[in-house]
C-alpha cells in the first residue's frame, strides 16, 4: 500500500479569473447549490399543496375549472427544477476537474444563462391569475390592463436580460435585470394592496360576514408577501453587488415562492367554504337600497315599509351558504348573487343569519 505521505500532489494551473471563481466558490458556486436545495425543499411544499388541492372533494365542481391552472404550474415548476439539478450537476460534478470549462458554462450554455427567463414566466403565471382574480372582484378593467401591461414590460426585460448574457454585456444585463424585478415589484405591490382595499372597503356591521372579509384579507397579504419581499432582497442584491452571483440563490428560489402562495390561496378558500358547509348559518342575498323598509316575522321575506334604520332592506330568495361561498372563493358574479363593485346605486351585500327553533329572524346584527 503507497504511503500517503509520498504521494506528489497534482499542480493545475489556473488563468487569473478561473482561479477567482475557485477562490470566491462561496460566492460564485455556493449561490447555485444552495439556491437548489431551497428550491427543492418548496418544490415538496408544492407537491403536498397540489395533493390536497386535488384531493379536495367539492360537490357543486367549482374547482374543477382549476385543476389544469395547478397542472401546468406544477409541470412548469418540474421543469425548472430539473433545470437548477442540470445546472448544478455540470457545474460541480461534470466539470469538477475543469473549473474553466465550469466558469465559462452560464454565458454559453442556452440552459444555464435562460435561468432567469425560467423564472420570469413562472412569476407571471402566478401574477396573471391573481390580476384575472382581482378583476372578476372587482370589474376594474382599466386597472387590471395597467397591471397586465406592468407584467408584459417585466417579461419583456428579462428576454432582452438573457439575451445580453451570451455577450457578456455586464451592464446590459444589469439595467434590464433590474427593469424585470421593478417592474415585478410594481405589479405585486399593485394586485395586493387594491384586493386587500377593496376587500376592506365592504366590510359591513354584520359580524359574519366582517370576520369573512378580514380572513380574506390576510389571506391577500399572507399569499403575497413571501414572493414580493424575495423580489426586492433580489434587486437590491444585484444592485448593491452586480458582479457577484449572490442574487442567484433568492432568484432560484422566487418561482416556488409565487407557485406555494397561488396554492396557498386556493387551498384555503377551498379550507373556508368546507367550514361554511359544515357550519350551521343561513346566508341570504339582501339588497340595501335607500327606501325605508320593514322587517317582517318570518325567515325569509322583508318588505318595502318604515323601518327603524331608514334603509329599505328587501331580501331575494334565501341561498344556503350561496353567498358567502362565492365570496370566499372570488366567484363574484351575477350567478353567485354576490355584487362588491360599488359601482351600482343598489348594492348587494351578504349577511348571515342565525336561525332560531321558530324559523325567525330577530335582528339584522
Amino acid at each position: 500500500m503507497a504511503d500517503p505521505t509520498a504521494i506528489v500532489p497534482s499542480i493545475i494551473i489556473l488563468a487569473p479569473w478561473v482561479k477567482s471563481w475557485i477562490d470566491n466558490s462561496p460566492l460564485t458556486i455556493g449561490p447555485w447549490f444552495l439556491g437548489t436545495c431551497f428550491e427543492l425543499f418548496l418544490q415538496g411544499v408544492l407537491v403536498t399543496q397540489s395533493t390536497k388541492f386535488l384531493s379536495y372533494n367539492d360537490p357543486k365542481g367549482r374547482s374543477k375549472r382549476l385543476i389544469w391552472l395547478v397542472i401546468v404550474l406544477n409541470v412548469l415548476c418540474l421543469v425548472k427544477t430539473s433545470q437548477n439539478i442540470k445546472i448544478v450537476w455540470d457545474t460541480m460534478i461534470t466539470n469538477y476537474a475543469n473549473p474553466d470549462c465550469a466558469w465559462i458554462l452560464l454565458s454559453v450554455e442556452w440552459l444555464h444563462y435562460t435561468e432567469g427567463l425560467s423564472t420570469a414566466l413562472i412569476a407571471v403565471y402566478v401574477q396573471a391569475f391573481f390580476v384575472y382574480r382581482y378583476h372578476v372582484l372587482t370589474k376594474r378593467w382599466w386597472l387590471c390592463v395597467f397591471i397586465a401591461l406592468c407584467m408584459a414590460v417585466s417579461l419583456i426585460a428579462a428576454i432582452v436580460a438573457v439575451y445580453y448574457i451570451p455577450k457578456l454585456i455586464f451592464t446590459r444585463i444589469r439595467m434590464w435585470s433590474l427593469t424585470h424585478f421593478v417592474f415585478a415589484i410594481v405589479v405585486d405591490t399593485l394586485i395586493t394592496s387594491c384586493t386587500a382595499w377593496h376587500l376592506q372597503r365592504r366590510k359591513s356591521a354584520v359580524q359574519s360576514t366582517s370576520d369573512l372579509i378580514n380572513r380574506l384579507t390576510r389571506l391577500v397579504w399572507q399569499s403575497a408577501l413571501p414572493p414580493t419581499i424575495c423580489v426586492i432582497i433580489n434587486a437590491i442584491v444585484l444592485e448593491s453587488q452586480p458582479m457577484v452571483l449572490t442574487h442567484l440563490m433568492i432568484n432560484i428560489v422566487l418561482p416556488k415562492l409565487y407557485a406555494v402562495s397561488l396554492l396557498y390561496t386556493l387551498n384555503t378558500r377551498n379550507d373556508i367554504r368546507s367550514e361554511q358547509e359544515n357550519d350551521g348559518t343561513t346566508g341570504y342575498q339582501i339588497t340595501v337600497s335607500n327606501r325605508p323598509a320593514t322587517m317582517v316575522s318570518g325567515a325569509t321575506s322583508f318588505v318595502s315599509g318604515a323601518g327603524p334604520s331608514g334603509n329599505g332592506v328587501g331580501v331575494k330568495s334565501p341561498r344556503i351558504g350561496r353567498d358567502q361561498e362565492a365570496l370566499s372563493g372570488y366567484e363574484f358574479d351575477r350567478e353567485a348573487g354576490l355584487d362588491l363593485n360599488g359601482s351600482e346605486t343598489t348594492k348587494r351585500v351578504t349577511f348571515d343569519f342565525k336561525q332560531d327553533s321558530g324559523s325567525n329572524l330577530s335582528r339584522l346584527n
